[in-house]
């Protein structure tokens, strides 16, 4: 239901609405722009346009108006352009327009790293991350150790065969320590060239920003940092300009995401973040809401196209909802920072997003990481502009392992391990990825079968799916156990096994059961399904004739029994079936039939008349039994007249809230008075006369059922109630009988009820 309310909404930003006619309505403005262009300034804008309507058409619109077009977005069928006040007041009365809305800035504000302008990263003058520690990674090894990554990078892996997009500031790839790094495309999309590192003109340092996020994915300083995935190939590009003069706008982030999706990207990572508008406007905290913000939009098109997403929370923390756009998206992930020990660091943007879901996504170490700031030095920089690319850079080598994930099934690896997966929130989200356990068990342990529900089976197969595992990591044994109970405390089964299937060697007595399979892999990375179920077993045999909760009757005195079984494999089946038959009351011996390996069985040995019997089957499956019991009892009729007048003892007896049944006999046609009374002899209910039923009864046997029907006729029950309809009293009770110049009496104990 959110997949698809989100499809419509984002649908409906792209340009979905009412095709142009005459009676078209006027575009809908931002609030705060219409509030604001009675000023004489310059505005950067989004003009969305209809559905039918082409983007060249809104752009000469534009022109013709008096206003600059910037950029063209066929995700979002908008044009970005720069406008005087008059011209929006003159475009926001044309009708081939859906929505005008400004173009947002990039945020800047945060700790260390971010706070200060970013070129001004290149002036520190103390090198805080020396050669030394770890022989591989040196200073740069604490996210490597907090996120796994070891268990891959030492294996080899190293983002082969991943496209990544990075957008930023700017990239120096004349660095030497990008030295051998694939660069597939790099495109600049302020100055409308193909050069990303700084040029005449820039500000000193623009690229800075840009080169330290690209450093933690693929730099290589020897002994001090390496980057975790210098295999993959990147796409670069810079969306941002830092001179303070000059506009830093979304449509550069919209129109990258779309060029890096026409050159095959599988991610992008993107440590921006867009909240304020042109002339200080803001996204409000209710428009973060997945629907609104269009980098936010972008980056759930980019999603349906298999492009995954990953972009800062914001470093506005600790502050409740100080999320920054696109971090809002429903299907990109918003990345939050961690420090070396775990805990959230103080400037991480929190959520939840205005529409209540959580975000960050993920977090990954995003303080005192090291980074390389552009010639040659390494040093501390925090901001969840760092912890991004390292998440990105877990995605990458969990593609390079398993390149069939789509974006889905990507993100879905990163949370399925991460740290705070059990008990997700709006400061960590899932919180810190396990990398090695991603790409071992992407899918975790994926149940297939049974799943919660009846099965047909005493001997189901149980299956599931690990998907494919990197062959490092074989062989993967599977801990199978199955029980009665959720929590798995006393199983049925617990065993190891190396294969994804299970066929038990004994039937599954009835009832409901639970199982979960826990993996290890070679490499010493688990993953669960957790408790899957409950899985209903059925019984071993229904019964299928003679069989009511209200009893039943039947003229035949060797009557035929009937059951089904479920389906059970060979071995322990097939069903061998013990068949019982006994009177009930008094209980009476019962007739035994043993070792039937059919369905339905003629009762050998003619039954007694005007008795009331259950029946039961016991089967058997190799050494173990199932019992099932008829739901009720059934009688026998008796066509004959009853030699004398007699009153039964009523059944059930005690009762409460079932009625009791009344049988009696008479051998001769005769007055009849059927009554309740207490133990003083006061009367509570007259049965006989009564309702359908007249004093003067022929001779017969009274009480029963019609052939076919309940043992008992409603008409001589009584339910616990006096004359007036009143419960009674719960105890003891008299049935007296009135007949044929006699009296009999029987004890009826009523247990009462909740009426």
């Amino acid at each position: 239901m959110r997949r698809a309310r989100r499809a419509a909404l984002a649908a409906a930003l792209l340009g979905a609405a009412l095709p142009v006619a005459a009676g078209a309505q006027q575009p809908a403005v931002s609030p705060p722009l219409a509030a604001a262009w009675s000023r004489d300034t310059t505005f950067t804008v989004w003009l969305f346009a209809r559905e039918r309507v082409p983007l060249d058409s809104v752009a000469s619109r534009a022109a013709a108006a008096g206003a600059r077009v910037r950029a063209r977005s066929r995700w979002l069928h908008a044009v970005s352009v720069a406008a005087p006040a008059a011209a929006l007041r003159a475009l926001a009365r044309d009708r081939a327009l859906r929505r005008i809305q400004p173009v947002a800035r990039w945020v800047r504000s945060g700790p260390r790293g971010d706070t200060l302008p970013v070129w001004q990263l290149r002036a520190a003058a103390v090198d805080t991350c020396p050669a030394g520690g770890d022989p591989v990674f040196g200073a740069s090894e604490m996210p490597i150790r907090q996120l796994n990554l070891r268990g891959l990078t030492d294996r080899g892996l190293t983002g082969a065969g991943v496209r990544v997009a990075l957008l930023d500031t700017g990239f120096d790839t004349a660095d030497p320590a990008f030295a051998g790094v694939t660069v597939l495309g790099q495109r600049d999309f302020v100055s409308a060239d193909d050069t990303v590192r700084d040029q005449a003109g820039d500000a000193l340092g623009a690229h800075a920003h840009g080169t330290a996020v690209w450093s933690l994915l693929a730099a290589d300083v020897p002994g001090r940092l390496r980057g975790i995935t210098p295999g993959a190939q990147y796409l670069l590009a810079r969306t941002e300009d830092v001179r303070s003069e000059t506009r830093i706008e979304e449509d550069h982030f919209v129109a990258a995401l779309e060029w890096a999706d026409s050159l095959g990207a599988d991610l992008a990572s993107a440590s921006l973040g867009y909240l304020q508008f042109d002339n200080g406007f803001d996204y409000l905290p209710s428009e973060l809401n997945g629907d609104v913000a269009v980098t936010t939009v972008a980056v759930d098109q980019a999603a349906s196209r298999g492009l995954l997403v990953l972009s800062a929370a914001g470093n506005a923390g600790p502050g409740f909802r100080t999320l920054v756009t696109p971090a809002d998206a429903d299907s990109g992930l918003a990345i939050g920072a961690e420090d070396s020990l775990g805990a959230i660091a103080p400037f991480s943007s929190r959520g939840p997003t205005a529409d209540g879901r959580l975000k960050p996504d993920l977090t990954a170490p995003g303080a005192a990481v090291c980074a390389l700031v552009g010639g040659g030095a390494v040093r501390r920089v925090d901001g969840t502009s760092f912890a991004t690319p390292l998440v990105t850079g877990v995605a990458a080598l969990v593609r390079e392992a398993h390149p069939t994930l789509d974006a889905g099934a990507l993100a879905a690896a990163l949370r399925a391990h991460a740290s705070h997966r059990t008990a997700p929130d709006s400061i960590f989200g899932a919180g810190r990825p396990d990398a090695t356990a991603s790409a071992v068990f992407p899918l975790a342990v994926t149940p297939l079968d049974p799943l919660a529900g009846p099965v047909a089976t005493v001997t189901p197969r149980f299956s599931w799916t690990v998907g494919a595992t990197p062959p490092f990591a074989a062989p993967v044994d599977f801990r199978l156990r199955i029980a009665r109970d959720s929590l798995l405390a006393a199983p049925l089964v617990d065993t190891v096994l190396v294969t994804d299937v299970f066929d038990p060697a004994r039937a599954l007595a009835p009832g409901p059961v639970w199982w979960r399979v826990d993996a290890v892999a070679a490499t010493g990375d688990s993953a669960t399904t957790g408790a899957v179920g409950p899985v209903a077993v059925p019984p071993w045999a229904t019964l299928r004739s003679l069989s009511a909760p209200g009893g039943v009757t039947t003229p035949d005195s060797q009557p035929v029994l009937r059951w089904t079984s479920p389906a059970i494999a060979a071995p322990p089946g097939p069903f061998t079936y013990d068949v019982f038959v006994q009177p009930v009351a008094p209980p009476g011996p019962a007739q035994g039939i043993f070792g039937v390996t059919d369905t339905a069985l003629v009762v050998p040995r003619p039954l007694e008349r005007s008795v009331s019997y259950r029946w039961a089957v016991l089967a058997h499956a190799g050494a173990d039994t199932s019992r099932t019991e008829s739901a009720g009892t059934f009688l026998v009729l008796d066509p004959s007249l009853p030699q004398a007048t007699l009153l039964h003892q009523n059944f059930p007896n005690p009762f409460g809230a079932t009625a009791t049944c009344v049988w009696f006999d008479l051998s001769a046609p005769s007055a009849v008075e059927l009554q309740i009374l207490d133990l003083r002899g006061r009367l509570v209910r007259t049965l006989v006369p009564g309702p359908g039923v007249s004093a003067s009864l022929p001779a017969g046997r009274h009480g029963r059922g019609a052939a076919g029907g309940p043992t008992c006729d409603p008409l001589f029950t009584w339910d616990g109630t006096a004359a007036d309809g009143a419960p009674v009293p719960a105890g003891v009770y008299l049935v007296r009988l009135k007949a044929g110049g006699a009296v009999q009496f029987k004890r009826a104990v009523f247990a009462g009820t909740d009426r």
